[in-house]
């Protein structure tokens, strides 16, 4: 039985460096076979990063299919981090507008804003 791993690596990588890396971390879990072996797709750029599928061949898919799917995964995040190569996260770019509320709120994080006069006794700082 053929399983299918997905894995999104980040795109400032060096694809054939991970791809060793994916196909070395298929090979080291024990269940996943010599013949055929491992094989490494690169699928598609995606939003996060580089999208890859790792395709391993199993004989017992009665023993779970999971379990070689997270063991593949673990091995490579083991694999990454002795690298130095970092797993990408979702990351996001926000264009804010420049407007009177938006100061507000800039000075406000600051510190500096104040919503009170300075000589209300009603308010103690």
């Amino acid at each position: 039985m053929r399983i299918q791993v997905s894995v999104v690596m980040p795109c400032a990588c060096d694809i054939e460096r991970v791809e060793h890396l994916m196909l070395d971390a298929a090979k080291s879990v024990k269940r996943v076979l010599t013949a055929p072996p491992p094989t490494v797709w690169l699928d598609s750029f995606a939003e996060r990063g580089v999208s890859f599928v790792i395709h391993v061949w199993i004989t017992d898919p009665e023993e779970g299919v999971g379990n070689v799917r997270s063991d593949v995964l673990k091995a490579l995040w083991r694999l990454m981090r002795e690298q130095g190569i970092e797993v990408p996260y979702p990351q996001r770019d926000l264009n804010v507008r420049d407007t009177e509320t938006m100061r507000d709120v800039i000075e406000a994080l600051r510190g500096t804003h104040q919503t009170h006069s300075p000589t209300d006794p009603s308010v103690s700082t």
